[in-house]
């Protein structure tokens, strides 16, 4: 995957020993749990978009303001 060391160092240095938040929202077809992470007050997956460290896969997750993050 492109970028794929620096979203992994992107991460480690937002999330490492910190507490995390994590809202189960959804399950996948193949069971796994989907949901969102927040880190200190951070959205990380909103993060990590705006950084341009990961994708939005609009067909498992519908909501408009991320997809948008990418557009901003």
């Amino acid at each position: 995957m492109p970028y794929g060391k620096e979203a992994k160092e992107e991460l480690v240095r937002l999330v490492k020993g910190r507490t995390l938040k994590v809202s189960i929202c959804d399950t996948d077809r193949y069971g796994r749990l989907v949901g969102d992470v927040v880190c200190n007050g951070v959205f990380v997956q909103e993060h990590m978009l705006k950084k341009g460290l990961t994708w939005h896969y609009s067909a498992y997750d519908r909501r408009p303001e991320l997809a948008e993050t990418l557009t901003d």
